[in-house]
């Protein structure tokens, strides 16, 4: 039989670790930080003792064969090296609470990615923007293979999220099938690989999906016959920046996520078009660059701090957005909000695009505002999200029609339902379910 168990991220949106065992290996997905808002930066990390203070902190599961043998040891768990089975992780794409736990895992660890995640994540390594270490076991999969770890078959699957490299799987065991979606939409640039990827996992013996756009409201999920109609894209998002730059007689400052770096590609080819060059700071331009080499690459100065500049770009300093605004759209992340105090004068727009601060539910992003209010710059937000709207959660599962649904990655997961499924499992935290032949053992 196959053993599977949730370890975290059921009822809440972020930190998925759920384990597949087989009698020959243990396969592992995501591995990011779950109750991440215990986090402080104000609180220094102790040296040789971050991924088991990760773990007490509640942010990482206490799981046996995945850590070293020291981290291990202070847990009371077995170390990679000492587990009885060959353990691998599965990683879904780069956010934070999908992979921020991908730096303290024992180094020999294999884990697996799409090739553009692997990248990815070594440019966020190049850039310092990992937590502990850049994890040197990383093994990139293009889109659509498979491979094999002892008795356990993983397709890698493409799907359209909000960043890069985007995947979901398939995994086969002698025991049956399970799918696990990772994050997904259907309103980015790429649909059709969202319903490429239904189309691939249909009749799986078990679903594992998000739910994340059913977490705050009430939604009968049974009853919903129709997408909500004028649902905003990263198309239409593109036509609404446009027509703001069109109308700006000055300098726009956009605030995109930083690692959705199709997004950034293609506002820089629409902008064009309109004369505005989209200057980047110098980390968007590095994800860029890995990614569209081609594009015309124009990096803020004055954000460089000692990050390395891609070959070939153009520094275009204060004064050169002072003196011509109406000929760049600035993007500029939130660590360097305070540029906009020289700024102001020639600032027409600031236009927040699903970047940092996320939400209203982070303290900073009402400070935000509010500065923003204090300087007379006329905010809109553009965010869209990366996850799937209710219609088409129901549609993924519909789709698919798995035997057995298993929904998390939500904090209301009760609400993701089907009637072309024969079960549902809402799991509990450590809980573990039999996978037998096709069949579900709760």
């Amino acid at each position: 039989m196959t053993k599977i168990t949730f370890y975290k991220g059921l009822r809440v949106i972020g930190g998925t670790v759920v384990a597949v065992e087989t009698d020959r290996a243990v396969c592992l997905f995501d591995f990011g930080f779950t109750v991440a808002d215990r986090a402080d930066e104000s609180i220094r990390l102790r040296p040789g003792h971050i991924p088991q203070d990760y773990v007490r902190a509640g942010m990482l599961p206490a799981v046996d064969g995945i850590y070293e043998e020291g981290a291990a040891a202070d847990l009371n768990l077995v170390s990679y090296h000492d587990a009885a089975k060959p353990h691998f992780f599965l990683l879904s794409h780069m956010h934070i609470d999908h992979m921020g736990g991908l730096d303290m895992l024992d180094p020999d660890v294999p884990v697996y990615m799409t090739e553009e995640s692997r990248t990815l994540y070594h440019r966020l390594a190049v850039q310092q923007e990992l937590t502990y270490r850049e994890h040197p076991n990383c093994i990139g999969i293009p889109g659509g293979e498979s491979f094999t770890v002892e008795d356990i078959t993983v397709r890698v699957q493409p799907i359209d999220h909000d960043c890069i490299g985007a995947c979901g799987f398939w995994i086969q065991t002698p025991d049956g099938s399970i799918c696990y979606t990772g994050d997904y939409r259907f309103h980015g640039y790429h649909p059709d690989r969202t319903t490429a990827f239904a189309q691939a996992c249909r009749g799986a013996d078990l679903l594992i999906t998000e739910g994340v756009t059913v977490s705050s409201e009430d939604v009968d999920m049974l009853s919903l016959t129709a997408p909500e109609p004028d649902i905003r894209t990263e198309y239409t998002l593109l036509d609404e920046t446009a027509a703001i730059c069109a109308e700006a007689g000055g300098l726009v400052v956009i605030n995109p996520y930083n690692r959705n770096v199709e997004r950034v590609h293609n506002l820089v080819v629409r902008l064009a078009k309109q004369n505005r060059r989209l200057v980047l700071d110098a980390v968007q331009a590095d994800y860029l660059a890995a990614f569209y080499p081609l594009d015309p690459l124009y990096v803020y100065a004055e954000t460089v701090h000692g990050h390395p500049v891609p070959q070939g770009a153009v520094l275009i300093s204060r004064q050169d957005l002072l003196r011509s605004p109406a000929s760049y759209l600035l993007q500029l992340d939130y660590k360097d909000f305070y540029e906009l105090f020289d700024l102001q004068p020639v600032i027409t727009n600031y236009l927040h695009m699903d970047g940092s601060p996320l939400g209203s539910y982070d303290p900073s992003y009402r400070k935000m505002r509010l500065q923003l209010d204090a300087l007379g710059i006329p905010f809109r937000n553009l965010g869209l999200g990366g996850h799937a709207r209710p219609y088409y959660l129901k549609l993924m599962v519909d789709t698919i029609a798995p035997q057995v649904l298993v929904p998390l990655h939500s904090q209301r997961p009760e609400q993701v339902n089907s009637r072309n499924i024969q079960q549902r499992i809402l799991p509990r935290e450590g809980q573990t379910i039999l996978l037998n032949q096709g069949g579900i053992q709760a």
